[in-house]
C-alpha cells in the first residue's frame, strides 16, 4: 500500500503543532471542500479495496489493513449527506487519530495543507448548531470551508453503535 506523506507547501517546517492547531488538511467530496485539523490526520493513502463487516451501519465501509493495523474505513459521502457512490481509484483515505483511536475517511480529494488566521475561523452558526461534526467555518476567498472534528464525526458514532 502506498502512503502519502502529509507535506507542507514551499517546504516550510511545521513546528510543534499543539491541539489548538490552525494548520488544517483540505479535502474535497463531491463539490464541498472540508478540512480537518492537522493534529488528527496522521497520513493519507491511496483508496485501496476494504472489506466488507457484516451488520455494520452504512457510514462503515468496511476495514484495511495498514502496516498490520486494522483500520475502520468511513464513508465521509454517506456521513455527511452526500450521495454515496462506489470507491475509485483516485479517492484517498484520510488515515485519522483522535484519543488513540485510528480509522480511515474516504474521501474524493486531499487538497491540500492550509493555516487559517482566528479572524478566518468562526463557530458555525446557531442556525447549524444541529450538525454535531461541524467544529467551524472557515471563509478562503469566495468558498466556504467546512471544518470538522474527526471524533465526533466518526468515533463517537462508533461508540453509539457499540452500545446498541
Amino acid at each position: 500500500m502506498q502512503t502519502y506523506p502529509v507535506s507542507w507547501k514551499n517546504d516550510q517546517q511545521l513546528s510543534s503543532v499543539g491541539d489548538k492547531s490552525r494548520y488544517y488538511v483540505l479535502f474535497r467530496i463531491a463539490r464541498q471542500i472540508y478540512a480537518l485539523p492537522l493534529t488528527q490526520v496522521v497520513r493519507v493513502l491511496r483508496m485501496v479495496a476494504f472489506t466488507p463487516v457484516p451488520e455494520m451501519p452504512a457510514w462503515l465501509s468496511g476495514v484495511i489493513n495498514v502496516a498490520g493495523q486494522t483500520l475502520a474505513v468511513v464513508d465521509l459521502r454517506h456521513l455527511l449527506g452526500q450521495q454515496s457512490r462506489e470507491p475509485q481509484l483516485q479517492d484517498r483515505l484520510l488515515m485519522i487519530e483522535s484519543q488513540r483511536q485510528v480509522a480511515a475517511f474516504a474521501v474524493d480529494e486531499v487538497l491540500s495543507i492550509q493555516e487559517f488566521t482566528d479572524a478566518q475561523i468562526e463557530p458555525p452558526n446557531p442556525a447549524l448548531s444541529q450538525s454535531h461534526v461541524l467544529a467551524a467555518m472557515v471563509h478562503q476567498d469566495d468558498t466556504l470551508v467546512m471544518v470538522l472534528d474527526a471524533h465526533r464525526v466518526f468515533f463517537e458514532r462508533l461508540e453509539k453503535v457499540r452500545a446498541t
